[in-house]
């Protein structure tokens, strides 16, 4: 929020407030028609600052969501722990993954990784696949009847 917005919503007010006195103040000699247009003037200066404010509270709720989401990404970056070939979200002494590095990496998603249990694991978001040292090749003799690492078949 910039202080050129809060300082013109302020003024609005301070202009609107300006006319009421002078409304207030005003006797009966002042004419309908100058009375109609301090009226006018106010309900004018009234709405310039209601949507003043209506922006400036659109403002603050934006910079409340991107706080919001900064201080998410800090929480998930200290409990973030590499372990090759991928990440793990480490609270305590839970460990919940692994996620896919190259999605992390790339656009700071937490992508969880599909496994079949033998060190074989695949990203369905970006299609990478990942081994770690349980992975054993299939045999090329296996490979060649049409063998899915993934699915183990």
């Amino acid at each position: 929020m910039d202080m050129t917005s809060v300082s013109t919503v302020l003024r609005s007010i301070k202009t609107a407030t300006d006319i009421a006195k002078v409304i207030k103040e005003s006797d009966v000699s002042l004419e309908k028609a100058e009375f109609k247009l301090k009226l006018a003037e106010l309900i004018s200066a009234l709405a310039d600052a209601k949507i003043q404010l209506a922006d400036i509270q659109q403002l603050l709720m934006e910079k409340d969501a991107e706080l919001k989401a900064a201080t998410e990404q800090l929480v998930v970056k200290e409990k973030l722990h590499w372990e090759s070939p991928y990440y793990w979200l480490l609270d305590g002494a839970k460990k919940d993954g692994p996620f896919c590095q190259h999605c992390y990496d790339k656009n700071h998603e937490l992508i969880r990784l599909q496994g079949n249990g033998d060190g074989y694991w695949e990203c369905k978001a970006c299609k990478s696949s990942h081994t770690d040292s349980s992975w054993d090749s299939p045999s090329a003799m296996t490979i060649g009847r049409g063998h899915d690492p993934y699915t183990g078949y």
